[in-house]
């Protein structure tokens, strides 16, 4: 089988494609109301985040529960949270891709509180 050979020729880096769009400005109309939003803060909504699992139960959508937890606990910090349930950092990480029993998720909600 042959050898494969490398291409001495350069190629485009995205680096310089950026330069060459134009640069787009936004613009407001006016007396357009503006309001600061803060993503995390709504991420620890409780009720927010309450109403979100239910509604996965009534969907039957547990892989939206597990994942509704993983993004809370990434907000809210996981290794505090491991330490405080005394669980194994190992089981918070790996949530997504595990099977949490109830008892691990009652243990985080706990730790959370």
């Amino acid at each position: 089988m042959a050898k494969a050979k490398t291409s001495r020729k350069q190629k485009r880096s995205s680096a310089k494609m950026s330069r060459l769009k134009p640069k787009v400005v936004m613009k407001l109309k006016k007396g357009a109301r503006v309001r600061e939003s803060n993503p995390t803060d709504e991420i620890l909504n409780e009720d927010l985040i309450s109403r979100a699992i239910w509604e996965c139960f009534k969907e039957g959508d547990s892989e939206g529960v597990i994942e509704i937890f993983e993004i809370y606990l990434h907000a809210a910090n996981k290794t505090r949270m491991a330490k405080e349930a005394s669980v194994a950092r190992s089981t918070v990480y790996s949530l997504k891709g595990g099977n949490p029993t109830v008892k691990t998720l009652a243990k985080l909600v706990h730790a959370c509180a």
